[in-house]
């Protein structure tokens, strides 16, 4: 036998025990009682009839039919099988999926939570739309133009940012100059004169403030018993208040008693000076009229105080003649 015959019943071999291989995984995987479900795309583009369904990334089931939806033709339905042991709940949802970028698209199903209720048979899988090539193409190409506007602002922005750094290196090259670290120079041993100068007054400071914290201790001691002495005399207080309260009551009970007669005596007395307002202002006229003649009288007797004494007054001295 030749070497080409030896190859070729080689490959004819290997290709034998690949299929049967391949045969039975499948037959292992797919075999047993099968739920079917389905689900809704606006884009189903990769899925076809036999393609792989996966739950959680494992090979759960197939996709039995893909097609319009009968009641919204605008939707893909995707009509799919998978094992019975397959815990597809109401928090699953289905997506379209691929394995690599040069792999083909299936269906993937997210294992959802283990709290949640399983999906009927026949129930329908909720879904989530995948991002396609064109969707990135749109989105890259918005970024795009967004970035081209970017990078003319942020142009306008660096050459801003160029002149202040220009600006603030001529200030730092005026800054550095010899005369002004001439001048720094004199001020830092003007401030290192003028600390020697001020430490024995920090020093003594610093005493006085120890001295006044000590003293600040006591008199917060001091408050402290202030404090606990007034609770004392706020429990006392409180206690007298609760024993005098009984007595306040009834006092308070009496004075409204009181102003209750008081009340009721002012409304007899409001109603008596209805009833008597004319004789009281026939009485206050009389008052009047005898207050003008009583003024009358006065001033008679201031010009004529004679005339308690004579019936008729004395007749005026005569001017003699010259």
């Amino acid at each position: 036998m030749s070497n080409e015959a030896k190859v070729g019943l080689f490959v004819v071999a290997a290709l034998a025990i690949f299929t049967v291989t391949f045969l039975s995984v499948a037959t292992i995987q797919l075999s047993g009682e099968r739920i079917e479900y389905k689900t809704f795309f606006k884009y189903a583009g990769g899925l076809d009839k036999g393609a792989s369904v996966r739950f959680g990334g494992l090979q759960a089931g197939v996709i039995t039919d893909v097609g319009p939806a009968p009641d919204d033709p605008t939707l893909a339905r995707v009509v799919f099988e998978v094992r019975s042991n397959v815990p597809v709940n109401e928090e699953s949802f289905a997506t379209i999926s691929s394995l690599n970028a040069l792999g083909d698209n299936y269906l993937e199903i997210t294992p959802g939570t283990k709290e949640a209720a399983l999906i009927p048979p026949g129930g329908t899988v909720e879904s989530r739309e995948a991002v396609t090539f064109s969707d990135l193409t749109v989105k890259i190409s918005e970024i795009t133009d967004t970035a081209q506007d970017l990078m003319v602002e942020v142009q306008g922005d660096v050459e801003l940012l160029i002149g202040d750094l220009r600006t603030l290196t001529q200030g730092l090259q005026e800054f550095t100059s010899e005369k002004n670290q001439r001048n720094i120079e004199s001020l830092l041993e003007n401030a290192n004169d003028m600390i020697e100068m001020q430490a024995p007054k920090m020093d003594h400071i610093t005493d006085q403030v120890s001295e006044l914290l000590v003293k600040v201790d006591g008199t917060v001691d001091r408050l402290n018993t202030v404090a606990e002495t007034a609770d004392v005399t706020v429990r006392n207080v409180n206690r007298t208040v609760e024993e005098t309260r009984e007595p306040i009551k009834r006092d308070l009970a009496e004075l409204e008693a009181a102003l209750s007669e008081a009340r009721e005596m002012l409304e007899e007395v409001n109603a008596l000076v209805l009833s008597n307002q004319s004789n009281i202002d026939q009485t206050i006229e009389n008052f009047r009229n005898t207050s003008e003649n009583l003024e009358q009288f006065s001033d008679e007797l201031r010009q004529r105080p004679w005339s308690l004494l004579r019936a008729k007054p004395k007749p005026d001295r005569q001017v003699p003649a010259q």
